[in-house]
């Protein structure tokens, strides 16, 4: 009988074992390989919606500033004194001119393209180009008339080093209050 409950208790050890090993995987990768985000706003819409949780890639930052591509949806710190992270799209790379004129955006010349835009041909800015440095982006919400973007944040471009992780993909979620 002693046997057969050491057996057991055993066993149990070694399932909850298990448990806090697989614990510690999801919360390793979970800080330092992925992070959540909550995006409290309308400024990505349509492509991420106000109240809708990302998951985001984080290693590829952690381990140097690499340069995001055109296009991709980053999280960055709005600044180095803030905590506070934004979620918003890389328009411009370094050494790329920015222009904005007739509601489009233009990069180095060339219209670009912007499917995933709310409104087409609204784009705007007080400055009509952009000259980004090098070792940092230009950004742009999708939501282009309510978005706090490299139009109008202080110091205009985002460091790379700022660049806290990319998207991955949204999880609906509404209803959360802040």
């Amino acid at each position: 009988m002693k046997s057969t409950t050491r057996g057991r208790r055993h066993e149990l050890l070694k399932e909850i074992k298990g448990y806090v090993i697989t614990c510690l995987c999801v919360y390793i990768a979970f800080t330092s390989v992925l992070s959540l985000n909550f995006v409290p706003s309308e400024s990505m819409e349509p492509t991420i919606h106000r109240n809708h949780l990302i998951v985001n890639l984080r290693l590829s930052y952690l381990l140097g500033d690499p340069v995001p591509k055109r296009g991709t949806i980053i999280v960055f710190r709005e600044n180095s004194a803030q905590k506070r992270l934004l979620v918003k799209r890389v328009i411009g790379l370094p050494g790329d001119k920015i222009g904005f004129s007739e509601g489009k955006v233009y990069c180095n010349g060339e219209e670009l393209t912007e499917p995933y835009l709310l409104r087409q041909g609204v784009s705007y800015s007080k400055v009509m180009e952009y000259s980004v440095p090098e070792g940092n982006v230009f950004v742009l919400g999708d939501n282009r008339e309510n978005s706090n973007d490299s139009r109008f944040i202080a110091g205009t471009y985002v460091p790379i080093e700022s660049i806290y992780a990319e998207e991955l993909f949204q999880v609906p979620v509404f209803n959360i209050k802040y």
